[in-house]
């Protein structure tokens, strides 16, 4: 399993793609692949919505995740 914390924008189908090419992938090899995309309102508090910042402790986020894992 992997975990990564990134700053900058990426794209998470391209992502998949790479690891999946990188290991030349056995038919069957990869049981389940899961990736989460989500999305929000266009709008709080009658404003509109412009971007969106993600707030975390660089390290202890990480730590945590991969205690998850």
């Amino acid at each position: 399993m992997t975990v990564s914390v990134r700053a900058e924008a990426f794209d998470p189908w391209a992502i998949l793609a790479e690891y999946q090419t990188a290991r030349e992938a056995a038919p069957g090899q990869f049981g389940a692949t899961a990736v989460f995309v989500g999305t929000m309102r266009e709008f709080s508090a009658g404003d509109n919505v412009q971007s969106m910042v993600l707030e975390h402790y660089p390290g202890m986020t990480e730590k945590h995740l991969e205690k998850i894992c």
